[in-house]
């Protein structure tokens, strides 16, 4: 491909599922991201993803634990480097659907990637951060409290170290 379209193109059709599968195929994983029962947002990495370039699907594995219901689903990949340069990120919006006991992740829209832009990334911070507090103000709740010292915690136990 010898061009990138803007990112604030956003395609719509089947037209478009082939480019997004060319796309996908630069990333090892992808996030799947849908809602449980009670509306929360659920998360689950997708290794190595088939993505259907035909039909916009992709089969994913969602453990029952997590309780994600059918309805509107997001997939991400995304790249920097370790100083969070260098951002390539490609997001596919659509539904999950359950067909036959397994969940299928149906495109509805596909947003070609912005590369390298730190504007991308504030971008995605400002409209996260404002999403996060229509949500909690639609429910009357506060913001929480981040346990910082617990989190530090689980990433030394995540990385081997029994360091404190």
């Amino acid at each position: 491909m010898s061009h990138v379209l803007p990112s604030s193109w956003i395609w719509t059709g089947c037209a478009m599922w082939s480019e997004a599968a060319k796309w996908l195929e630069k990333f090892p994983g992808a996030v799947v991201t849908g809602l449980d029962a009670d509306g929360y947002p659920v998360s689950v990495r997708q290794m190595a993803p088939r993505y259907d370039a035909q039909t916009g699907e992709l089969p994913v594995t969602l453990p029952d634990t997590l309780g994600v219901t059918a309805g509107p689903a997001n997939l991400l990949c995304h790249y920097h480097d370790d100083k969070l340069w260098n951002l390539t990120a490609v997001q596919i919006k659509g539904r999950l659907e359950q067909r036959w006991g397994a969940w299928i992740f149906v495109s509805t829209t596909f947003t070609p990637p912005a590369r390298g832009q730190i504007s991308t990334l504030r971008q995605f911070a400002k409209r996260a951060r404002a999403a996060a507090k229509n949500y909690l103000e639609k429910r009357g709740l506060e913001r929480p409290a981040v346990n910082w010292a617990a989190i530090e915690k689980l990433h030394r136990r995540a990385r081997g170290s029994t360091n404190p």
